[in-house]
C-alpha cells in the first residue's frame, strides 16, 4: 500500500486505542459513548476496508482479535494487538519511485538507481520520459520533443500527457534536467519545472546528466539544486564546490547568502555515480557492435576512441591538434585504429561562434570519411566507443574522459594547443606507471608512446576491474530512509 494509506491505517488504530481510553473515562455519558463508539466503527471500518492492501495472513488474524477486544472495550489487549498491526502495516508500505529524465541520451545518469528500485519490493516504479521544446534565437518554442521511443526496450515508459501526477502524488521524483525555464536552447515543459515538481512529491531528486571532474567541472547554478530536496553528487569535491559557489547562487535567487548556503549543505550529497555503475555493467551482450564497425574495430589493432571536445576547439582556437591526431592514425593504420567522437553541436556551435574553423572543420570531416583509417562515431550513447576501444584519448574536462577510467583501460589526457612533441619517458618507464594506474597525460606521455606500449601488451587492452559499490543502490537505499 501507499505511505499515506499506511498513516491513514496507522492514525486509525491510534483513533480507536485513543476512544476506548475515552470510553472509561465517560463511561457513564451516554452521549459521548455513543460519539466515541461512532469515532471507534468508522477508523475501524477503515482498517478492513484497507486490510486487502496488506497480503499478510497474520494482520487479517491480528485484526480479527483486535476488533474483539475493542467490543469487549479490553485497552490492554487491544493495546498489545496493535503494536504487531502497525508493524505488519509499516511493513507493508510501498514507496511510489517515478523517474522523469528528458533526453534518452542522459538515462545512463538514472538508470542504476531506476534498477535498484524495480528490483526493490518496497518501491512501485515508473518511468515518465518528459516534453521539452526546442527553443529559436528568440526563445520562442520551436520543436515539441518527447523522446519515450528512444528509450531501451527494457525500460517500460509511460506517455506523460496520460499521466496524472498532481493526483498520484509520487513519494519521489527523480529527475536529471536542473535548469527550469533558464536553458537558452532547449527547455522542459513548464509543468516539470523543479518548483513545480515539488509540489506533488515528498522528495524530489536531482541528479546530475554529467560526470563531474575534480577540480575542472564548473560549480555554475542550476535552479533544481536550490528546489530539489536533494542534489546527488559524485565526489566530495563537487559537493564542496557548489556549497562555496553559494554566494553566487544567492545573487541569482535573490536571497540571503546564509539562507542558501543553509540549503546548499543539507541538500547536496555525495552517493556515487549511477553513469559509473553504467560503464561498470558494460558487456558484449548489452553493447553490440555497430554495424558499420564490424571487421574494422579488431583486437589486432590498437583501437583508440579519440573524443574532441567543445572545450579544447575553444582553448586552441584551431584543428591544428585534431589534424596532427588525425594524421598518426592515418600513418600507422596497421597498428592503430581510430573511434573517432567529436562533439554532437561541433558543426552548430562553430557556426555561431567560430565560423572561421567552419570550413576547415568540414575539409578535416570530409577527409576523415573518406578515409579508411577510422570510424566516425555519431551514436547517441557513448558506450559503444567505451567499450569496443582499447584506450582513450581525450581532454580531461570531458565528462567521457572521466567516466572512461572506470573502464579500467588506459586513459591519455590530450593537451589541445600542445602539438609536435617528443616524450623524453621510456616506454618501460611508462609501463611501469600504467601497472599503477591507467591514467597518464600529455606532455609526460604521448599518443604515439601509448599506442606502441598496448600493442606490445595486450592484456592493457581489457583494463582492470575494478570492484565498486553500485551507486544506484546507495541513492535508492538513502532516499527511502529519508522517506
Amino acid at each position: 500500500m501507499r505511505k499515506k494509506t499506511s498513516e491513514k491505517l496507522l492514525k486509525c488504530v491510534d483513533n480507536i486505542l485513543s476512544s476506548l481510553e475515552m470510553f472509561r473515562n465517560f463511561k457513564g455519558n451516554s452521549y459521548i459513548s455513543a460519539k466515541i463508539n461512532k469515532l471507534c466503527s468508522d477508523n475501524m471500518a477503515v482498517l478492513e476496508e484497507c486490510a486487502d492492501g496488506i497480503e499478510n495472513k497474520e494482520y487479517l488474524e491480528l485484526l480479527d482479535k483486535f476488533k474483539e477486544s475493542v467490543s469487549k472495550i479490553n485497552l490492554e489487549d487491544a493495546a498489545e494487538i496493535s503494536k504487531k498491526m502497525k508493524e505488519l502495516i509499516s511493513d507493508s508500505i510501498v514507496y511510489k519511485v517515478v523517474f522523469m529524465p528528458y533526453k534518452a541520451s542522459m538515462w545512463d545518469s538514472l538508470e542504476s538507481i531506476w534498477m535498484a528500485a524495480d528490483n526493490d519490493e518496497r518501491c512501485e516504479v515508473l518511468v515518465v520520459p518528459i516534453t521539452y521544446y526546442e527553443l529559436d534565437s528568440n526563445q520562442d518554442k520551436k520543436n515539441k520533443i518527447n523522446e519515450r521511443d528512444l528509450f531501451p526496450e527494457y525500460v517500460n515508459v509511460v506517455n506523460d500527457e496520460e499521466y496524472d501526477l498532481e493526483n498520484d502524488l509520487p513519494d519521489i521524483i527523480y529527475i536529471h534536467n536542473p535548469y527550469d525555464n533558464t536553458n537558452l536552447v532547449t527547455r522542459v515543459d513548464s509543468r516539470y519545472y523543479s518548483w513545480n515538481l515539488k509540489k506533488y512529491c515528498e522528495k524530489l531528486v536531482y541528479v546530475p546528466y554529467y560526470k563531474w571532474v575534480d577540480g575542472v567541472s564548473s560549480a555554475s547554478f542550476k535552479s533544481a539544486m536550490y528546489y530539489a530536496d536533494y542534489t546527488v553528487q559524485s565526489s566530495d569535491d563537487a559537493v564542496k564546490r557548489c556549497i562555496e559557489a553559494s554566494p553566487e547562487y544567492a545573487n541569482i535567487l535573490g536571497l540571503e547568502t546564509i539562507v542558501v548556503r543553509e540549503s546548499m549543505e543539507k541538500k547536496l550529497i555525495n552517493l556515487g555515480s549511477p553513469e559509473a555503475d553504467k560503464v561498470l555493467s558494460l558487456n558484449k551482450d548489452n553493447v553490440l557492435m555497430p554495424d558499420d564497425w564490424k571487421g574494422k574495430v579488431i583486437k589486432s589493432r590498437v583501437n583508440v576512441v579519440y573524443n574532441t571536445t567543445l572545450d579544447e576547439i575553444f582553448e586552441s582556437r584551431t584543428f591544428d591538434k585534431v589534424k596532427e591526431t588525425l594524421a598518426f592514425f592515418k600513418e600507422n593504420s596497421e597498428k592503430a585504429f581510430v573511434i573517432w567522437r567529436p562533439h554532437p553541436l561541433m558543426k552548430q556551435t562553430l557556426t555561431s561562434m567560430l565560423p572561421n574553423l567552419t570550413d576547415e572543420y568540414d575539409e578535416i570531416m570530409n577527409e576523415f570519411i573518406s578515409g579508411d583509417y577510422g570510424v566516425l562515431d555519431a551514436n547517441p550513447s557513448m558506450h559503444y566507443a567505451m567499450f569496443w576501444s582499447d584506450m582513450y584519448y581525450g581532454y580531461k574536462t570531458s565528462s567521457m574522459t572521466e567516466l572512461y577510467k572506470y573502464t579500467g583501460k588506459v586513459v591519455l589526457e590530450d593537451v589541445p594547443k600542445l602539438t609536435n612533441f617528443v616524450s623524453k619517458r621510456s616506454a618501460e618507464n611508462i609501463l611501469n606507471e600504467l601497472k599503477e594506474s591507467n591514467v597518464v597525460s600529455e606532455p609526460d606521455c604521448s599518443l604515439e608512446n601509448i599506442v606502441g606500449i598496448i600493442a606490445g601488451n595486450d592484456e592493457l587492452k581489457y583494463g582492470k576491474h575494478l570492484d565498486l559499490e553500485n551507486s544506484g543502490s546507495k541513492i535508492n537505499n538513502y532516499m527511502l530512509e529519508k522517506l
